[in-house]
Parts: structure tokens; sequence; C-alpha cells
């Protein structure tokens, strides 16, 4: 999704120069099976890309949606644990992003992956199709998040997960002591909002994951899904 953003332009300036080795030496090992890109690096060791999606519950077979895809940075991970017999939707609104995502999967023979260019209020995911929707920071750039949601659960099978993946203002204060925030831009990452957005879309957090550094993860079901 398009960043439109100003108030993370610090944050993220402090991301993109910082090395956060230090902070997370326990998930290293796990982390580091293979190289990484330099352009890539930084991000690895705060997003924990390995250890969201094993959160997530993603396992071989299933398919998923990676909705907010850029240029894959979850789809390939998500693609490689889903396996030959899964599938993985590359979502986003940004074609430029996706592009990059076409061109590596042409380049690299990568056929479990495929990609939709979707609309500001509806990803276009096939219906009833999904075990899993991934969005990771995402949300915050929605204009109606309701709606967009609601268009998210139908993709979803029966019993389904919508997983979001979403910046926390709290857990920025203590990261970064931010001491600028405009309060209006700081209120999009609170828990108090995004629990809002979740609840009026009609879903349910049903468990909450803590141990990313400077976002939360919530794990949702349509409440008009069995408990999982």
């Amino acid at each position: 999704m398009r960043m439109n953003f100003k108030s993370l332009a610090l944050i993220m300036f402090f991301i993109l120069f910082t090395s956060f080795q230090w902070a997370f030496q326990p998930y290293q090992e796990h982390e580091h099976q293979q190289p990484l890109p330099d352009r890539h690096r930084d991000r690895w060791y705060w997003q924990m890309p390995h250890r969201v999606i094993d959160e997530a519950g993603i396992k071989p077979g299933m398919t998923v949606a990676d909705v907010g895809a850029g240029d894959g940075y979850f789809t390939f991970r998500l693609a490689e644990r889903v396996g030959p017999d899964g599938k993985v939707y590359a979502n986003d609104i940004d074609n430029r992003g996706l592009q990059v995502v076409r061109d590596k999967c042409r380049e690299e023979d990568i056929r479990n992956v495929t990609v939709i260019l979707g609309k500001e209020d509806d990803p276009l995911l096939p219906e009833k199709s999904m075990d899993i929707v991934l969005m990771v920071n995402v949300i915050h750039l929605v204009k109606n998040p309701s709606l967009f949601l609601k268009n998210v659960e139908k993709s979803l099978k029966p019993g389904g997960t919508l997983v979001i993946v979403q910046w926390d203002a709290e857990k920025m204060d203590s990261e970064f002591h931010v001491e600028q925030w405009d309060p209006v831009d700081r209120e999009r990452y609170t828990l108090r909002t995004n629990l809002r957005k979740i609840y009026d879309a009609d879903f349910e957090v049903v468990r909450i994951k803590e141990f990313l550094p400077m976002q939360r993860i919530y794990i949702c079901q349509y409440k008009g899904f069995k408990s999982i």
C-alpha cells in the first residue's frame, strides 16, 4: 500500500540506520539460517518475518493472502512456507511494487504466487478461498477500514483467520522516545484505534502477540465463524 503519512518518517529513519541485533538475541539463530540482502537486513531484525509466519499459524498446503504485499517482502517467505501444494495471493494497489513480484516469480519460476491488483476499498481476493489473510503495516493506510475488512472477510474460508501486524504507538514511544508526535497521528497507531477498526468490521481479536518491538499482532476471526 502507498505510504502517505508523515508521522513515521523519523521512525523509519531510525529503523533503516540502526541495527537491532542486540535486542533480539534469542531469535537471531533461527532467523540466520540463510544470508539476507543488505537492503532487508535491518527490517529482518525488527520484523522477524519467519516468527511472524510461525505465530500466524501458516502451514504447508494452505492458501494465504499477503494484502499490501508491496514488492513481496512477506510474499516469497509465505510461498516457501506453504510449499508447492499451497498458494499465495500477493495483493496491493501499487502496481509498481507488484511488478517486482511478477518479475521475481518469472525469473525464479515461482509457481505458487498469484498477483492481484486491488482497489482502495477491496483487495479483490477470490471469495471463500483463504485459510489466512496477512496484513502487515497496512490498516492505517486504508481510508475505509470497516469496508475494506468486510471485503477481506468475503475471501476467508469458514473458520479462516485474519492476521493484522500493525505499528503500535506505545511501543514506538518506548523505543524511540519520540517527543514530537502529533496527537492525531499518534492515535492512528494506538491499541484502542486498532481494536476499534477490527471490531467495527465484525471481526474479533482472539489473540494478541506482543513479541515484536514496534508492532502488535492481532489474530482475528470473523464473528460469524466458530472460535478457533
